[in-house]
Parts: structure tokens; sequence; C-alpha cells
């Protein structure tokens, strides 16, 4: 692949993770309107962190050409990774609290992608290999 391709396929990856770790250095977020119910950010979490591996499910099925195993693992894995470090890095920051149940909400948002995102991305035909 060249390296123009893995640009293209892994920039939307590394920008959702620097808006995220811009995010958890916010002492408040901001709210959407109408998500107002208790735990909505577990849901937040999870459909972030499912955007998230959905474009690395991308980059590293149709890109890199990694196997659905590898790629389940080592997605899996830097959720749990990632999220834990965010949930240190939040730990530093004013009136954030540091909650397990954000790094389960993060690991489950990248279960599911890891799952649906190779579907999704091939009815859209965005499957196919970037050179």
């Amino acid at each position: 692949m060249s390296s123009r391709a893995r640009i293209l396929l892994w920039s939307p990856v590394a920008l959702l993770l620097a808006y995220e770790f811009y995010l958890s250095a916010q002492s408040t977020l901001p709210s959407l309107p109408g998500l107002d119910f208790p735990n909505v950010d577990k849901l937040q979490h999870t459909a972030y962190f499912f955007l998230t591996a959905s474009f690395a499910t991308r980059a590293a099925r149709f890109g890199e050409g990694w196997s659905p195993a590898r790629t389940r693992i080592t997605l899996i894995a830097a959720a749990l990774i990632y999220g834990t470090l965010d949930e240190f890095h939040q730990s530093f920051v004013p009136e954030r609290a540091v909650q397990l149940g954000d790094v389960a909400a993060d690991v489950f948002g990248a279960v599911l992608a890891t799952l649906l995102a190779e579907p999704i991305w091939k009815a859209f035909r965005l499957d196919r290999t970037i050179r």
C-alpha cells in the first residue's frame, strides 16, 4: 500500500483520537439537545469508539490487508488501552471523574465495530483498497 493510501485511510482514526484527547482535557463537555438522560455518557462513549474503530477496521482490513481476527484483537486491545489512558488523563482534569464504565463502553463500541463495520463498508462499496 502506498504512503498516500495509508495516510488517507488512517487519518480519520488519528483525527478522531486527537479530538477525543481534546475532549477529555475539558472540564465541561458540550451537550447535545435531547440527550439528557442518566448514563448518556456511556452511549456517547460507545458511539464514539464505534465510529473510530469503524474507520480503523476499514484501514486495517482493506488497506493493510489484516485478517479479521488480527483486526478484531488489535482494535479491541487498542480501545482498552486508549480508554484506560483516557480515563487516567481525565483524572488530572478539574471536575472530571474516572469511571471504569466509560472504558467498558469504549471497548463495547470497538467490539461492535469489529463485528459490524466491515459489512457496512462493503454495502457502501467502500471496501476497495486505495492505491
